[in-house]
């Protein structure tokens, strides 16, 4: 039973390939998206439901659409 409340829990996926690190995620939501100095994106998986207004307006600036938000909904 965990394992499927984990599952359905909001959480954020970002597809590696399309991201061009332009870092418009982390001006939406700095709590969520991190450039780091080596040039990489850290981003928190897991969300809280509080955390999804951040997390979609991140998404919707994306120039990209490589960010993508799951769980929100019954899937």
């Amino acid at each position: 039973m965990k394992a499927r409340n984990r599952l359905r829990a909001p959480r954020i996926s970002v597809d590696k390939d399309r991201c061009e690190l332009f870092g418009t995620c982390m001006w939406e939501a700095p709590r969520l998206f991190t450039l780091e100095k080596d040039g990489r994106l850290r981003y928190r998986r897991q969300l809280a439901e509080t955390d999804y207004a951040e997390a979609a307006a991140a998404a919707r600036s994306c120039p990209m659409q490589a960010i993508v938000l799951r769980g929100m909904t019954d899937e």
